[in-house]
Order: structure tokens, then C-alpha cells, then sequence
């Protein structure tokens, strides 16, 4: 795989300083694109409340959880990413993701990246597949590989965000990145349907057997419902999207499910404004005790200035439905506790809530086109936590800014 990563990057940079695409053997050219994204960001959680290590403009991958100190600053580079793509013909394509970042800690795996035990950096691949389309009716595609999920309203990329921060429906309940094959048809121009079977929902995470007794033969699966309509240059549109699985990695049985069902929207109101909503219920079932519940809903607005300054609102709700009891900083109750792939922050099984209580997060971001490809963005952040199971109830308050530069080549 090392050895993979390493041809595929030299064979990017190689085109990038040659200028112009790299020709493969055979019809066709092969595409390099990319992005790098930097975040420069602060953010303080308030001493003597309940700490929430899942909320904080910086708390998706950049900054350790905000349990290991009150307050915090530092740069950041969230990713170099170098995809390609190639067709073979006119039904035959190849498409691949290899994003290049640091790990916040050593040894520690966060927001679906696996640990490399020196705290320097790490390298996932977040799409590699290949697609063909079959001629029945409208024209069939079958994509076999790894892939994004499509489920929900935030992109997979920081970089495409109008905001910093990715919302707390994204963080903590959808999968982003799935390993197997998906089905999609277009029955019209506005509507498409895709399904896929997947090894497991969560983000980068090996198959079930990695931890002692956790072994499932039944895979996961789901599905995107999407209805497109509009202007193309502005696309609207309305996604219903599910998903299920024995994704439960302590016990062999296949008797305990993980179903998750969300509904996002992006309507263009007028050339200018854009509304964001996006509702979202997950439920992992527990080997006893009450099984975890998530309810979580997202309202964003985006208000384009002018043709290069942008404005974002966005405000999120998230309810973790079971009690459960733990500390003032380390709930004991939820995902952690019952051994799930957390598809949130990471793969051992800690993402989620996890202290029977409900979470209010507020982002008010701003955007501005430096130039082609190039965008510098800003965010505040503010989440309150309220936990209503814990020694300590008194509600968690975490405040931060962030700005971000991302660059498309």
C-alpha cells in the first residue's frame, strides 16, 4: 500500500510540474486535481463545567479533545489531497482520493484517521474505485471500491465548506468514507437513486474482527434518495439517505444493529441566498442497558455579498437520548461504552454525546474568493452542552475562532 501511495504521488507531482495532463498508455488522459487546507484557530472551553470533547470549532480532527486542557490555539494543516481519474473508454472510469495530513497526537486515531504512533503525519485513502455504466434504461452505474457516502448536507472536503467546521450531525452520527459497492440509476434528470453494501459504516475502520470476539459475516447497507431541481449553476435539492448494519465490534453477534436515517435539503431561495436543513435519528443497539438515540437537526443560511464574499448562520441541535451516568469530564454511557464503530470523531467506537444530554452549537462564518481556487474563510463558534445524567450538571461551554485557507489546483 506504501509503495502504491508513494508511485501515485510521485506520478502527481510529476504531471503538476510538467504542466499539462499525464498521458496513460492506452485513450484517455489521466486527471490530477487536488486541494490544500490550513486552519489557524483557538478555542476555550470554560473551567468547572462539563467538558464536551466532541464540540469546538476545532474539535473535528485538528485540536485534541478540549478534556486535555481548557484552552487552546495552534496551525493546522488539515490536508493535501491528490486525486486522479482516468476512463477507459466510454463506460469504464477510475477515480481516486489520497489525502496526506498530520495526527493531533501520537498514537492516537482521530476523525477517521488511523494512527502512526509517531504523532507526525498520516495518509488515508478516501476514495479509490472504479465505475461502469451498464446500458439499461436510463443507464445504470455500478461503483466497486471505496467511496464517499453521500449521506447528509456537509461535503466530505473542509475545503468545500462555507463554514470552518463541519456540523454536529457530520462530526458525530453519518459515515463519510465506505469500502464496497454501490448502485445508482437515474430514473430522470431530477431524480436518482443509488444503494450500496459496505463492509462497515465507519470511517476508515478495519473489518469487524480487529477487536477480540467482534466478528460479523452480515455486511452494511444503505441508500441516497436524491431529487435535483433548479438552476444548474445554483443546484437545489433534496436528499433522503438510510442506513444499517450489525456494526457492533465486541460481541460475534449479529443481533445488535446500528440504523440511521437522515434527511438533508440545499434550497436556492434567490441567486444569493441558500437554506440548509438537514434533520438526522440514529440508533445503535446495545448488548444491555437502554440503546443509544441520537436526534440531531441542522438550519443553515449562506448569503452570497457580492460574487466573492459570502456569509453563513448555522445553528445545531443534537439530543443523546439515553441517560447513562459518569464524571463531570469523561461520560461513561453510549457509543464508548457499548463497543460501536463510531463513525464521528473515530474508529474505536467514542464518537457521539455519550452523556444522555442535549448540545447547542452556534458557527457564524464569513468567505472570501482570493482568487480562482483560493478561498480564506473565518468562523466563530460557540456550543453549549447540557448534560442531564453526570456528577457534575452544570452545562459545558466551549467559544472559538478559527480562519482557514483552501486552495483548489
Amino acid at each position: 500500500m506504501k509503495k502504491i501511495a508513494v508511485l501515485a504521488v510521485a506520478v502527481a507531482v510529476a504531471g503538476l510540474l510538467a504542466g499539462t495532463p499525464v498521458q496513460a498508455e492506452e485513450s484517455g488522459m489521466l486527471e490530477i486535481t487536488g486541494n490544500v487546507t490550513t486552519v489557524t484557530g483557538w478555542q476555550r472551553a470554560r473551567a468547572g463545567r462539563y467538558i464536551d470533547a466532541t464540540a469546538g470549532v476545532l474539535a473535528d480532527g485538528l485540536a485534541v479533545p478540549a478534556a486535555l486542557g481548557t484552552e487552546q490555539f495552534g496551525f493546522f494543516l488539515d490536508q493535501l489531497e491528490v486525486d486522479y481519474a482516468k476512463s477507459f473508454g466510454e463506460n469504464i472510469r477510475l477515480r481516486g482520493d489520497l489525502d496526506f495530513m498530520p495526527i493531533t497526537a501520537a498514537g492516537a486515531a482521530t476523525a477517521g484517521r488511523v494512527a502512526t504512533g509517531t504523532g507526525t503525519g498520516d495518509f488515508i485513502i478516501e476514495q479509490t474505485y472504479v465505475a461502469a455504466n451498464i446500458p439499461v434504461g436510463n443507464g445504470a452505474e455500478l461503483l466497486v471500491g471505496r467511496f464517499n457516502s453521500g449521506i447528509g448536507l456537509d461535503p466530505v472536503d473542509r475545503g468545500e465548506l462555507s463554514t470552518v467546521s463541519f456540523s454536529s450531525i457530520h462530526r458525530l452520527l453519518l459515515p463519510h468514507n465506505v469500502t464496497g459497492a454501490r448502485l445508482g440509476y437515474d430514473f430522470s434528470d431530477q431524480f436518482r437513486w443509488e444503494t450500496f453494501v459496505v463492509n462497515n459504516l465507519g470511517d476508515n475502520a478495519p473489518a469487524r474482527g480487529a477487536v477480540a470476539g467482534g466478528n460479523s459475516t452480515i455486511p452494511s447497507f444503505g441508500f441516497n434518495a436524491t431529487y435535483s431541481y433548479g438552476d444548474e449553476g445554483n443546484p437545489s435539492w433534496t436528499k433522503l439517505s438510510g442506513a444499517a448494519g450489525p456494526e457492533h465490534m465486541v460481541t460475534r453477534s449479529n443481533a445488535h444493529w446500528s440504523f440511521l436515517g437522515d434527511l438533508a435539503v440545499r434550497h436556492a431561495v434567490n441567486d444569493a441566498f441558500t437554506l440548509g436543513v438537514e434533520g438526522a435519528y440514529r440508533q445503535d443497539n446495545a448488548i444491555a442497558g437502554d440503546n443509544n438515540q441520537y436526534i440531531a437537526g441542522t438550519l443553515q443560511g449562506t448569503y452570497a455579498f457580492s460574487d466573492v464574499w459570502d456569509g453563513t448562520l448555522r445553528y445545531g441541535y443534537t439530543w443523546d437520548l439515553d441517560g447513562g451516568t459518569g464524571a463531570a469530564t469523561a461520560a461513561a454511557t453510549g457509543i464508548s461504552a457499548n463497543g460501536w464503530f463510531g463513525p464521528g470523531l473515530d474508529n474505536a467506537g467514542t464518537g457521539g454525546l455519550a452523556n444522555g444530554g442535549v448540545r447547542h452549537d452556534l458557527a457564524l462564518a464569513t468567505g472570501y474568493a482570493i482568487a480562482d481556487g483560493a478561498r480564506f474563510g473565518l468562523e466563530g463558534r460557540f456550543d453549549l452542552t447540557n448534560p442531564s445524567a453526570v456528577a457534575d450538571g452544570t452545562a459545558g461551554q466551549n467559544l472559538g475562532l478559527a480562519g482557514t485557507f483552501a486552495y483548489n489546483f
